[in-house]
């Protein structure tokens, strides 16, 4: 497989290849087709549903009073409010009424069933989001944010605000979605991959844009500040907080699930980071797949409804399976590991697509079912009439025990209403053992700012006797602007470290840099819990780098001395860098100010550097690396007089630089301006092998004579194992010039192994030179049909080189089936008319057809069922094609999407994306062809 062979996307839908069936129109296959039974009548779809013993699945609402629910939320008086997207996927068409619009749906009774429904608003256009909030609603819909307000009293919308504007409509299952209120009382949401944010204040045209694609963001209600929290994971739909208010949400196509850190950037399906300064992707916290890839949705279960062994567990709405799953969290340091538990709901229903799933009022898990006969947005865009538009569920999954059948209500009491309450009520509200009850209470408490509630909420984090109700108080406090200085340094000391993590992190969110701050977070800098030490790396990032994730100037009064300090008291306490999270955070707070303080840096690491590895290794690499992209010769001259310094018996400390001038000097032609020679014979004299490799890697990146010498005799030194030399070759292609071309030829000369005579070819693509192209067709008929295939992949990428490779090919010379698909597309299609011209000649036009694809796959299908299979031979394969761009299990390289747990569910999915892979590319996966300036060209996947 090219790159380009196998596209997955995911959220509210997963991309696969489309099938062409002629007169019955567009229609996926595979996972991606459409529910092969009928739709099932909400009493027998009940009783379709699988739970594990003791729980039920009880009906609260369907159509005609529900009809494609995407978004669901509950006000003070336990009444559900749905977001129904009828637009879905392409919108309004021009001059008519959006059709989407807010229901209320009412349990007047309490017997767990609506009753009475309510259209709030209506004229809405792909609207995705929604939650409620100082006296109005929030609502998604792209490109705004609006907020929506009931003016007179009469139940129903007459005011609406755009609060923020710019955000994307490029991909419309990835559209800013899932609105919750995080618990530091601002309003979070998630967007995906393929959608591309440029978010502005149309109210203050002087505001910052924010940039968004993939990540977390929030937004500010009382500055209407909006901030990216965390970025990466791909189609994030669903975000939630474990009683410690950890984040975490669930994903798309590469892993399901995440623990998002504030600052944190993770993996991502597709593009590069905001940040380039990272120099990291953080990764999931699961090591398993659940069946298929699309998942909406996550709740960590903190009711009173059920069972106390199922608190703080996870559930997912998985689409393509028509089920939740579920796993356990269990901490990981500062971070968590999620296990694999049995699957939580199943069902025989294939219509059933749960795309969101909370704990509500009683207790219960509440699931919003999307119930479509189409799983994918590629299904709408190939038919968005096909759309179902006439069905939607909510259910409720409780808790009987044994007593099956049992009344319970959809709220703990039918005139429940907690905006009455008072503000000492709602504080001892904060107390509740449901977490719905708690956080709709602080919800209020924010809202209504009382003085009067101080006094009560202090005594409570203070003195409570339930974690929950502490931290829930300590929030409040905080969203609610009554936090002071003197509570937090009271329970900068408490036994609980949660209660100690939240004093640092609001301690950042408050974002006042003063003697007092500065002394909270060195004090709690060398704590021995680690999720406490990240929350006040965490905090420090604020300081310095004013946003979480991108450097947006951060607060002048805070120095770097005290910066230094404590990081430094974080570093003396995380030294074993074992940590997943600590690391990375303690190079996100720190780089913001370290371009302007180079030299310290420098003497730091040269000082106490030692004292401190490994951590302090890997933060010296991402320094060097930082060094380099000032792109700034003289600075490096700096590292050059810092590793002259470093004593010999410090090689972690010289490991570590070298590694970051070697990963800094990729793409650039930068070099110190001071003399490097003394400095590289004495690393090359070291005792330690890695410095000596370093060494050498670095000099023959600086063009230094004697390290190109030894690199052109490790390549052909043939007594080095094969893996050595093509190291040594990886090393060489960095150069250019006749040397390495004469280096490299000379090797193939000698009957080099397939996998090292490759490795050449492919340095020769970059290191060029006319004779290049003469050079390896004079050797072509010596070459095994492995090393011709990249031979023609090299002499297609350079005009003065795939003219001759084209005549080769019209004489016979070159055999055709020496060219892979990819090279004859290119060729074919080439920008060059004397290439493409040619090409057409020898090879014809190159179309990619479907005509005879569905036979194919029929006979591969009876093939593979009736035939045995060999896996080994079929793994060499893969080798060969497909891990070339792929990964599947972690092997392979990252070039196109990871293939573990996508396009593999059955086989009719399977075969269908081998045999027809190219029909939908996905946003960020087309093949973009790029020239270079010595004449090469490129095609790919752009990703940075």
């Amino acid at each position: 497989m090219t790159w380009q062979r196998l596209v997955l996307s995911g959220g509210l839908a997963l991309a696969t290849a489309v099938t062409t069936l002629g007169a019955a129109g567009r229609q996926l296959t595979g996972q991606h087709a459409p529910a092969s039974t009928p739709a099932m009548s909400p009493a027998d779809s009940q009783k379709a549903f699988k739970v594990p013993e003791g729980f039920e699945v009880r009906l609260f609402a369907s159509e005609p009073d529900v009809i494609n629910p995407v978004a669901m939320t509950w006000d003070e008086r336990g009444r559900l409010w749905v977001l129904e997207l009828y637009e879905y996927p392409l919108g309004a068409a021009p001059g008519t009424k959006p059709r989407d619009r807010i229901k209320i749906l009412e349990d007047t009774d309490n017997d767990g069933k609506a009753d009475k429904v309510t259209i709030f608003a209506d004229g809405l256009n792909l609207a995705t989001g929604l939650q409620l909030g100082n006296g109005g609603v929030y609502v998604g819909q792209a490109p705004h944010l609006l907020f929506l307000r009931d003016v007179d009293g009469d139940g129903k919308a007459d005011s609406r605000e755009i609060l923020l504007t710019g955000f994307g409509l490029d991909d419309r299952h990835e559209l800013l979605n899932d609105f919750n209120w995080g618990p530091d009382g601002q309003l979070y949401f998630t967007e995906g991959v393929f959608t591309y944010s440029k978010v502005k204040d149309p109210n203050n045209p002087d505001a910052p844009v924010v940039s968004m694609n993939a990540a977390l963001a929030r937004f500010n209600p009382r500055n209407k500040k909006l901030e990216v929290f965390a970025e990466g994971t791909s189609n994030p739909w669903g975000v939630d907080w474990d009683r410690y208010g950890n984040a975490f949400v669930s994903a798309c196509v590469i892993d399901h699930f995440f623990h998002l850190a504030g600052g944190g950037i993770y993996v991502r399906q597709s593009g590069s980071s905001a940040n380039p300064f990272a120099y990291q992707y953080l990764p999931s916290i699961v090591d398993h797949k659940h069946h298929m890839a699309a998942y909406a949705g996550v709740d960590i279960y903190q009711g009173n409804q059920f069972p106390a062994e199922w608190q703080g567990h996870a559930f997912m709405g998985n689409i393509h399976q028509n089920a939740l799953n579920h796993d356990t969290l269990k901490a990981n340091g500062s971070s968590f590991k999620a296990t694999k538990a049995d699957d939580f709901l199943t069902t025989k229903d294939e219509w059933f697509r749960p795309v969101s799933t909370q704990t509500g009022p009683d207790g219960a898990l509440w699931v919003m079912d999307w119930y479509d006969r189409y799983p994918c947005y590629q299904n709408a865009n190939a038919d968005p009439e096909g759309v179902d538009r006439e069905e939607g569920r909510i259910w409720r999954v409780v808790y009987v025990g044994k007593d099956a059948g049992k009344a319970i209500g959809s709220r703990p009491d039918k005139a429940m209403n907690l905006a009455a309450l008072d503000s000492t009520e709602l504080v001892q509200l904060l107390d509740h053992a449901n977490s719905w009850q708690r956080r709709t209470a602080q919800r209020i408490l924010n809202e209504r700012a009382d003085a009067k509630s101080k006094e009560p909420l202090v005594d409570l984090v203070k003195n409570g006797k339930n974690l929950d109700g502490r931290l829930a108080a300590l929030w409040t406090l905080h969203g609610s602007g009554l936090l002071d200085d003197k509570t937090l340094d009271t329970l900068a000391g408490d036994p609980e470290f949660a209660i100690r993590t939240w004093v640092a992190r609001l301690t950042g969110e408050r974002g006042v840099a003063d003697e007092t701050a500065q002394a909270r977070l060195k004090k709690l800098s060398g704590d021995a819990s680690e999720p406490v030490r990240l929350a006040v790396v965490t905090a420090v990032r604020q300081f310095t780098g004013g946003s979480l994730t991108v450097n947006t100037g951060g607060l002048k009064d805070f120095d770097d001395a005290n910066v230094g300090a404590i990081l430094e008291g974080v570093m003396a306490a995380s030294k074993d860098a074992k940590d997943p999270l600590i690391p990375f955070m303690i190079w996100q707070a720190w780089e913001p100010r370290m371009p302007g303080a180079i030299e310290g840096s420098l003497n730091w690491f040269s000082e106490s550097g030692m004292k401190y590895a490994p951590l302090s290794a890997q933060i010296l690499t991402k320094t060097i690396r930082r060094i380099c992209d000032t792109g700034e010769a003289a600075k490096l001259d700096a590292v050059v007089a810092f590793i002259e310094s470093l004593p010999d018996d410090s090689a972690p400390l010289i490991i570590a630089t070298l590694n970051g001038l070697i990963e800094g000097s990729r793409g650039k032609s930068i070099t110190p301006t001071r003399p490097t020679g003394t400095m590289l014979a004495r690393l090359r004299a070291s005792n330690d092998t890695e410095v000596k490799t370093k060494a050498d890697q670095l000099g023959a990146s600086w063009n230094d004579a004697t390290a190109m010498k030894v690199i052109f005799a490790r390549i052909q030194d043939e007594s080095l194992t094969t893996a050595d030399r093509i190291k040594s070759v990886q090393t060489a292609r960095q150069m250019k010039g006749e040397g390495v071309r004469t280096a490299l030829l000379a090797v193939l000369d000698k009957g080099a192994p397939d996998s090292l005579s490759i490795e050449i070819i492919n340095a020769l693509s970059e290191v060029g030179g006319d004779a290049v192209g003469t050079e390896l067709l004079s050797r072509w008929q010596k070459f095994s049909p492995a090393v011709r295939r990249a031979g023609t992949e090299t002499l297609a990428s350079r005009k003065r080189w795939a003219l001759p490779l084209l005549e080769a090919a019209a004489a016979g010379t070159v055999p055709k089936e020496d060219f892979q698909t990819v090279v004859i597309r290119n060729l074919t299609n080439s920008n060059d008319e004397a290439i493409r011209t040619r090409a057409v000649k020898v090879f014809g036009r190159y179309r990619e057809t479907n005509a005879d694809k569905l036979a194919v796959i029929a006979a591969k299908r009876k093939m593979v069922l009736q035939g045995e299979p060999n896996i080994e031979a079929g793994h060499e394969v893969a080798k060969r094609t497909c891990f070339v761009c792929h990964k599947l299990h972690g092997e392979g390289a990252e070039v196109g999407p990871d293939l573990t747990g996508v396009g593999r569910s059955s086989l009719d999915a399977l075969l269908s994306n081998l045999i027809d892979p190219n029909q939908i590319i996905g946003a960020g996966y087309e093949n973009v062809e790029v020239e270079t300036k010595d004449g090469r060209t490129v095609s790919g996947r752009m990703v940075e």
